[in-house]
C-alpha cells in the first residue's frame, strides 16, 4: 500500500548516482528496494463510511476555448469554483458570470470569458465543487527498506552517505511522485504520501548496508453511488399543495387549538 514510492525512489537514486548504480562492474553497487511492515492507525471505525455524505471533488480538464466542458461527477447544490491553469501551473480564478452552467445537465458548463482575458498560455481548467460520495480515509505508516550491497568497503561507505543525502534533499519530490490510484468496478482507492523520513541505518553483513524509511500515508477508499443513493432534497412541501417553483420549502402549518 506504499504507492509508487519504490519505483520513484529507484528512479531518483539511479538517475542521481549513475556511477554507483550503473557504471563499470568494479564500481557498481547492488541496489534492492522493498516494502516492509505496514502499520494501520488504530482508531474508531468510521460510522458513516458506507453512507452517502458531502465531499469535495477537483476536476482538471483540458482547455478548449469556451467549451462546453463536462464534470466527472454530478455536482452537489452549492458553490463551484473554476480556474484557468497555465502550463507553468499558474491559477487564475474566474468570476461567476464567466462560467455558464447548463440548466438541463448540472455537469455541463461553458465559459464566457471577459474580452481582456489572455488565454495564450492556458492549458487547463480546474473546477472545485461538492459532490455526494461514499468514502472513508485510513491513515497508516509503512516501512521501506533500501539495501546496498558490494564487497568494496570504501565504496559501500561512500554509497550509503550519498544515498542518504539524495533522499533527504528530494523528500518532497518522492512524496509527489508516489501518488497512485486504482479503480475496478464500482470501487476506487487512492494512496497519497503525507511524509517521508529516514528512520535508521543498519549493517546486516560486512558487505551490506540497510536503510529504513518510514512513509506516512493516507488511503482514500470510495464506492460509486447507486441510482437511489445520495440524491439531494430539492423541495419540501405539504402533500396536495401545488408546486411553486419559487418556493423550495412550502409547508402548510396547521396548528389545532
Amino acid at each position: 500500500m506504499i504507492g509508487n514510492l519504490p519505483e520513484a525512489l529507484r528512479t531518483l537514486l539511479t538517475g542521481s548516482l549513475p556511477t554507483l548504480f550503473g557504471g563499470p562492474a568494479s564500481s557498481t553497487v547492488n541496489l534492492t528496494i522493498g516494502g516492509g511492515l505496514l502499520e494501520i492507525e488504530q482508531q474508531d471505525a468510521d460510522a458513516t463510511a458506507g453512507e452517502p455524505r458531502p465531499d469535495d471533488r477537483k476536476d482538471n480538464l483540458t482547455f478548449d476555448s469556451e467549451g462546453p466542458y463536462m464534470l466527472t461527477q454530478p455536482p452537489y447544490p452549492g458553490p463551484r469554483r473554476v480556474w484557468l491553469v497555465t502550463g507553468t501551473g499558474e491559477h487564475t480564478p474566474l468570476r461567476p458570470e464567466e462560467v455558464l452552467w447548463d440548466r438541463a445537465d448540472a455537469r455541463r458548463f461553458s465559459l464566457a470569458l471577459r474580452p481582456q482575458r489572455n488565454t495564450s498560455a492556458v492549458t487547463g481548467v480546474r473546477v472545485l465543487y461538492g459532490v455526494t460520495a461514499i468514502y472513508t480515509k485510513i491513515r497508516a505508516a509503512q516501512a521501506l527498506d533500501v539495501q546496498l550491497k558490494t564487497p568494496n568497503a570504501n565504496l559501500l561507505e561512500r554509497t550509503e552517505t550519498l544515498v542518504v543525502a539524495v533522499i533527504q534533499l528530494n523528500r518532497q519530490r518522492l512524496v509527489d511522485e508516489s501518488r497512485v490510484s486504482y479503480k475496478d468496478g464500482a470501487y476506487d482507492a487512492a494512496v497519497e504520501l503525507k511524509n517521508l523520513s529516514l528512520v535508521q541505518g543498519t549493517r546486516p553483513a560486512a558487505d551490506t548496508r540497510l536503510l529504513t524509511l518510514r512513509a506516512d500515508l493516507e488511503l482514500r477508499a470510495g464506492r460509486a453511488l447507486e441510482e437511489d443513493e445520495g440524491v439531494p432534497i430539492e423541495r419540501i412541501r405539504t402533500p396536495g399543495r401545488p408546486l411553486d417553483p419559487n418556493r423550495p420549502v412550502d409547508v402548510n402549518i396547521d396548528v389545532g387549538m
